[in-house]
């Protein structure tokens, strides 16, 4: 019995070893992803894409709104014209005719406001999804290189909650932090009319739990 577990108590002694070598050798790293995000040029560029396109939606809904209440006006004064005394009933009933086409038309440019505000707010919140997808891999790409050139063997994103609400890193020493390096080296690439600094909009990370809308003038 003895001589079976001499070999069993070598083996784990060797298998400790080797755990505790690995735990020695591997190098831990954090990052803060958003502050990433947030600074990159191309957020900066899609938040200025985002703001101009939505100012173009606000000011169409404006101009519909401005032509909704003209016709209101133009409906209300020929409802006025009816307690003219000295019309005929053929020339009322014309007035009531062109009252009811102009307010047939006012109820058109309000239908016609409420889709553009439905389908602009929806394809700007799919945009904006599909743009923040799409960077953050390009990010991840970057911060898991950069890591791999520096023997980082385990890196932590500190800027997110855990499922709890807790943040996901409770305290890094600051030599582990490589965010930094990461944004030098996306900012290798940056291009000469890039936006200087980061341009707050839709895109920012910070806006991550809004939904984008667009509203009418009077909101």
């Amino acid at each position: 019995m003895k001589s079976h577990l001499k070999p069993l108590a070598v083996i784990l002694a060797f298998g400790l070893m080797a755990a505790v070598g690995a735990a020695q050798t591997m190098k831990v790293g954090v990052v803060d992803m958003a502050r990433l995000f947030d600074a990159h040029y191309k957020t900066a560029e899609k938040n200025l894409v985002f703001q101009d396109e939505q100012e173009r939606v606000k000011e169409e809904i404006q101009r519909l709104n401005d032509e909704g209440l003209a016709l209101q006006e133009e409906a209300q004064g020929m409802a006025e014209q009816l307690n003219n005394p000295v019309l005929s009933d053929e020339a009322k009933a014309e007035i009531q005719g062109q009252a009811r086409a102009k307010v047939e038309e006012m109820q058109r440019k309000q239908q016609e406001m409420n889709t553009l505000v439905a389908n602009s707010s929806e394809s700007l919140k799919q945009r904006i999804m599909n743009f923040r997808t799409l960077l953050m891999d390009e990010i991840s790409q970057i911060a898991t290189e950069v890591a791999q050139r520096e023997g980082i063997t385990m890196l932590f994103d500190k800027s997110g909650p855990s499922l709890l609400g807790m943040p996901a890193v409770l305290y890094a020493d600051d030599s582990l932090e490589i965010t930094d390096d990461v944004l030098a080296e996306i900012n290798k690439d940056r291009p000469a009319d890039a936006p200087d600094g980061p341009v707050d909009g839709p895109a920012s990370s910070a806006n991550t739990e809004d939904t984008p809308t667009v509203t009418f003038p009077s909101e």
